[in-house]
């Protein structure tokens, strides 16, 4: 062996911690294993860059031609698509007003009548977005988003109205699960009950048969197609690629993330609408948000939907969010500031809720990194905040809920054990949903 091949081998040997009772050929086959593994990646990575390149390049061209996209002055369209960032989407001004104000704005990008803001929150390259209110708004907004630009992680920043009676104005509530609220299926009862109810099924997703710690409603029927259409009929079966979901689940990482923020003191005249002086203490909560294009004041209703689907924080645009990010498998979160709460009916703070919020998605964006702790887990349900409702009543959707009048007198859900469960609420949950409720942290 030259002396060259030698000093090689050592050197190969020190780098790799090769410990002295090794031999120089050993260390140096070792070294060179490490060397050529390194090669490897370096080069996959390459060859993943120019794929990457080649694939906005492709999508540039064709917005270019065929979208009539519009962008800034000086903008690279292709360079700004293929970039990759955090995606923030909002749902009205107010709510994206804070998220431009946090940013260094470098240009927009018009898809669709939608502004697409580019730039950097810290040294993190982000684009927001403003989808307009309800589900299908965000949802095509979302889609834009996740299939023009690329997206490594996306968040849903703005307001919402507290559904736990423990929640109040100036809290954010995280969506560790998010639940389709309006998807109710109501029965005629009989001379015990009056009537019933479960969850209608939730909402299809195709080709994602397994998301882990979701809630599962069943799977769609057996695929139609030209041969069997003549006699399709009701159907003849379940199909897996299509998978019907109660409640989707977060980004683990992402919410983790988002706890570590420390929101500032809350005006107790926010929170009560009453002109009272003092300030109080306000909470990051990984709850459950509950999407909805309803907008529900009445603590008896609330009382209702609660028995149903156990709910922190009320909203028209979660679920459109996560069906998309979820089915693209894009990492997401939902961050909601708390504006205004039925159990105190006089106020309203929605400028507040929105800072709150934004604030949080900030802290986010900027300490986002792609090898951020479970980034790609989802949130499970021992995640959750002991103070959401969920954790307090041991379920996220019940599998069917009995009334007298709008009085919830038996839920039946499945336990975190698997077991099924019977719960007769007492009088104590009758007073959490009363004017009188005051939260025990207040």
């Amino acid at each position: 062996m030259d002396m060259k091949v030698l000093f090689v081998a050592i050197l190969v040997a020190a780098i790799t911690g090769a410990t002295v009772g090794l031999t120089v050929n050993a260390a140096f086959n070792h070294g060179q294993t490490i060397l050529e593994s390194k090669y490897d990646e370096l080069k996959a990575n390459y060859d993943a860059l120019v794929k990457t390149e080649s694939y906005y390049a492709t999508l540039a061209n064709f917005l270019t031609n065929h979208a009539g996209v519009s962008y800034s002055v000086g903008l690279n369209l292709t360079e700004v698509l293929a970039t990759p960032r955090v995606g923030i989407v909002s749902a009205m001004p107010m709510e994206q007003a804070p998220i431009l104000a946090a940013m260094k704005v470098s240009g927009e990008v018009n898809i669709s009548g939608y502004e697409f803001f580019v730039g950097t929150m810290g040294n993190q390259q982000v684009v927001s977005v403003r989808s307009g209110e309800k589900e299908y708004a965000v949802t095509q907004a979302t889609t834009l988003m996740d299939t023009f630009f690329n997206i490594h992680a996306a968040i849903l920043s703005g307001t919402a109205g507290a559904r736990d009676p423990n929640t109040t104005v100036g809290d954010v509530v995280l969506g560790g699960f998010v639940v389709d609220k309006s998807s109710i299926h109501y029965y005629l009862g009989n001379t015990t009950y009056q009537y019933y109810e479960d969850g209608y099924g939730g909402v299809e997703i195709v080709n994602l048969s397994s998301v882990p710690n979701a809630v599962y409603a069943g799977f769609g029927s057996a695929q139609v197609v030209p041969s069997n259409a003549s006699t399709y009929g009701y159907g003849y079966g379940a199909d897996h690629a299509y998978t019907y979901f109660e409640a989707l689940p977060a980004s683990l990482g992402l919410l983790r993330l988002a706890e570590n923020y420390t929101l500032p003191l809350t005006p107790i005249s926010y929170i009560t609408g009453q002109n009272v002086s003092g300030y109080a203490e306000s909470y990051i909560i990984a709850g459950v948000v509950g999407s909805a294009n309803q907008w529900t004041e009445p603590l008896n209703w609330m009382s209702q939907q609660n028995a149903l689907y156990e709910t922190d924080a009320g909203e028209n645009e979660g679920m459109g969010f996560a069906y998309v990010n979820t089915h693209f498998n894009i990492p997401w979160l939902i961050v909601r500031g708390i504006s205004d709460s039925p159990w105190y009916p006089n106020t309203y703070q929605g400028v507040w809720a929105a800072d709150a919020a934004a604030n949080v998605t900030v802290f986010v964006a900027e300490h986002f990194s792609p090898r951020l702790p479970y980034l790609n887990e989802t949130v499970a349900f021992q995640d959750l905040s002991t103070m959401s409702n969920a954790r307090a009543h041991g379920y996220i959707v019940a599998d069917q809920v009995y009334y007298v009048g709008l009085n919830p007198v038996l839920i039946v859900y499945i336990a975190q054990s698997g077991n099924q469960t019977y719960y007769v609420p007492s009088a104590s949950w009758n007073h959490e949903y009363s004017y009188n409720y005051t939260p025990p942290n207040f």
